[in-house]
């Protein structure tokens, strides 16, 4: 009766599981796997072309300048915004912990950039940086600077720098969200009795608030790497990958082959290997930071 009554359990739990792996298998295993399968063929809906030239498309990757820009872009983007974003985060958090009237509004200001629909925010730097009539671009130019008509979005040395600091202070607010509410769940005792023994305000963070952490810190990095490798919006928005592709990254490249030129092909492979090198970065980063923690 009992082994009944598990068999039948176990049913039901399956047929409740079966929409969710439905719905999963159907929005990403079938379009990863039909982007892996079709990486393998000469895809041009243009010329009408759909012909099998099995490793042809990485091979051509792999000497393609253009890729290896775009890639060294993608990487730069990746790391500098998810090291300030959790770099801004902590020191946020660690500002407006205690429970104060003024630590309230402050979180809220702090939160506006990242509430504000992003491509808003987009159109408001856009202006702001307009050569013509940008705010900043007019500071700047007083500033000394820039020069009359230049502008930061133009430069193709200043461009990516850029956008990167415009994504960091949109972004920062998800990990200052999440480093509060580590921070104000850790017990208050030992902060007490480190104060009793006479430890310093740094001492506090650096032997108390640091190592609670740690697994905070790992999930951010994971997910925000994994967002901001694949992250499209912002820079499309801010500059389409220009000027003189100073700012394409993966992405955009990955748009340009299939929705500007048609070449499905060569954009499914591009996809393929940008998830092989997220996998790569995800798992270095993880084992690093698993090390440093078995250190300290």
């Amino acid at each position: 009766m009992r082994r009944k009554l598990t068999n039948n359990d176990n049913f039901l739990g399956y047929l409740f599981l079966a929409p969710a792996l439905l719905f999963l298998g159907l929005l990403i295993i079938y379009p990863v796997m039909s982007a892996i399968i079709q990486s393998f063929y000469n895809t041009n809906y243009i010329s009408g072309s759909n012909s099998f030239i099995g490793l042809d498309n990485f091979i051509s990757i792999v000497h393609d300048k253009i890729f290896w820009k775009a890639l060294y872009v993608d990487v730069v983007w990746t790391v500098g915004s998810v090291g300030f974003q959790l770099l801004l985060g902590l020191l946020a958090a660690s500002l407006i912990s205690r429970e104060s009237t003024v630590n309230k509004v402050i979180r809220s200001i702090l939160l506006t950039p990242y509430v504000i629909p992003i491509i808003s925010l987009a159109l408001l730097f856009r202006w702001m940086l307009n050569d013509t009539y940008g705010i900043i671009t007019s500071f700047l130019v007083r500033s000394n600077v820039l020069v009359q008509g230049g502008s930061l979005l133009a430069n193709t040395k200043l461009a990516l720098p850029t956008v990167i600091a415009v994504n960091i202070l949109r972004s920062f607010p998800f990990c200052m969200v999440n480093y509060l509410g580590t921070i104000q769940s850790i017990s208050q005792d030992p902060y007490e009795a480190a104060m009793i023994d006479g430890a310093n305000a740094w001492q506090k963070f650096r032997f108390i608030t640091l190592p609670h952490l740690k697994g905070i810190t790992l999930s951010l990095l994971i997910l925000r790497m994994i967002f901001e490798f694949n992250s499209f919006e912002m820079i499309y928005l801010l500059t389409e990958g220009g000027p003189a592709q100073a700012t394409q990254h993966l992405p955009i490249l990955i748009y340009t082959e299939s929705i500007g030129l048609f070449n499905f092909g060569r954009a499914s492979a591009l996809s393929v290997v940008m998830g092989i090198i997220l996998v790569m970065m995800i798992t270095a980063f993880t084992r690093l930071f698993s090390r440093k923690g078995e250190v300290m």
